[in-house]
C-alpha cells in the first residue's frame, strides 16, 4: 500500500523541532539525514514512533531517520514543507572499502 510521505515527513519535521531547527537535510539510499541547530529540541521517542520511520540513528553531526527504499519521496515531501537553511538535491556519497 502506498504511504503518504507528506504526513510522515510533516511528523518527522515536527518531532525534530520544526523547520527552524533544521540546518540542512540530505538523503542517502535509505535515510533522511538532518543537521540540527539544537539537539535538545528533538523528541526522540515521538520520532521513533512515527509510522513509516524504521529507526533513528544519531551521531555527532547528524540525526538520521531510516525510511527505506522510498526515501526520495520522503525527502521531496520534507522540501515541500519549506526550506531548511541548506539543502542538497544530490544523495550523500560515501566511500566503501571492501575487506575480505
Amino acid at each position: 500500500m502506498p504511504r503518504n510521505y507528506a504526513e510522515v515527513s510533516r511528523a518527522i519535521v515536527d518531532a525534530l523541532g520544526g523547520l527552524t531547527n533544521i540546518e540542512a537535510v540530505t538523503h542517502c539510499m535509505t535515510r533522511l539525514r538532518f543537521v540540527l541547530k539544537d539537539e535538545a529540541q528533538v523528541d526522540y521517542p515521538r520520532l521513533k514512533a512515527i509510522n513509516g520511520v524504521m529507526g533513528v540513528v544519531h551521531n555527532d553531526t547528524q540525526c538520521q531517520v531510516i525510511i527505506g527504499n522510498n526515501v526520495s519521496q520522503a525527502y521531496q515531501a520534507v522540501l515541500e514543507l519549506g526550506s531548511p537553511a541548506a539543502t542538497s538535491t544530490a544523495p550523500v556519497k560515501r566511500k566503501i572499502t571492501l575487506r575480505g
